[in-house]
């Protein structure tokens, strides 16, 4: 008994370290950006409008043992929802686009659904912290006509006439309405979602992940938030506002040996018998 217990010992030992998978590489993908503002639900001129980034774009680390593994992805990923502006009749003239450009660091937990030989599928946890490149809000419409809410700043600029039912606006195109500085440096976000890894071969593992992503924090700066909230007139109705978004991504990465004695999960065929081929044998008997 006491042989086969320390037999079952040493081959579950093995099968932990064949088990053992570490890689680096590289991957790409797409996000679908939510940005959840309270004021601009508020706003009769603001309509969410589908938005698709073409980010993010990065790096990755992977290890995996039996059951569990982790994942770190630095990235670049952009984000931020367009919305439509209408006019007073309700036709589209234009489009506000939030956008906020991060250097993201997301660092997540892997809990195996399954261990195969090549493949592994697992749910994912992560946090992301993010650090802001930069971060702004453009508006681009036509000369028009729109509904202004009763405390929101009419611009001075020339073009923008209040009549008495509505405001008479020129033609802008990308006019930064909300600077970089009005955004938080840091933020972040937490993600849950599904990744596989299929190992092509001994080398080279094919990654696909999807996560929802979801801000923790208004990304903008409290200050700014509060002089939304002034008594007297605003450059935006007063809202929380939260990010999320649905991000995809594939990308390759290298099966490394990162410590003495690493295994990678393989699956071979092994040649039991040292005999000729058909081809050897018959060389053998013509020599004969």
């Amino acid at each position: 008994m006491r042989v086969i217990f320390i037999g079952l010992v040493l081959l579950f030992s093995e099968s932990i370290r064949a088990q053992t998978v570490e890689s680096f590489g590289i991957f790409g993908g797409m996000n679908f950006p939510f940005t959840i503002d309270q004021g601009f639900k508020k706003d009769p001129r603001y309509f969410g409008r589908f938005t698709v980034r073409g980010t993010p774009i990065g790096l990755t680390y992977g290890y995996d043992k039996v059951g569990w593994g982790y994942a770190i992805t630095p990235s670049y990923v952009k984000i931020g929802q367009k919305f439509i502006i209408k006019n007073t009749n309700g036709g589209e003239v234009g489009e506000r686009n939030v956008e906020m450009n991060y250097f993201s660091l997301p660092m997540a937990l892997k809990i195996h659904i399954n261990d195969m030989a090549f493949f592994r599928l697992s749910m994912v946890a992560a946090i992301n912290v993010n650090y802001l490149i930069q971060g702004q809000e453009f508006m681009t419409h036509d000369a028009s006509k729109l509904n202004y809410p009763a405390n929101v700043i009419i611009p001075t600029a020339p073009g923008y006439n209040l009549v008495y039912d509505g405001v008479f606006v020129p033609e802008e195109n990308n006019l930064v309405y909300v600077a970089n500085d009005k955004f938080n440096p840091l933020q972040l976000f937490a993600g849950v979602g599904l990744r596989s890894d299929f190992d092509l071969n001994d080398n080279w593992s094919l990654n696909f992940d999807g996560r929802a992503n979801f801000g923790i924090f208004d990304p903008r700066k409290s200050d700014y938030v509060n002089s939304l909230q002034a008594d007297g007139p605003v450059t935006d109705l007063f809202g929380e506002r939260r990010e999320v978004y649905l991000s995809v991504g594939v990308g390759i990465s290298r099966i490394v040996q990162g410590k003495t004695g690493f295994k990678t999960k393989r699956t071979t065929t092994k040649r039991y018998n040292n005999s000729p081929s058909p081809r050897n044998k018959s060389k053998s008997r013509s020599r004969g």
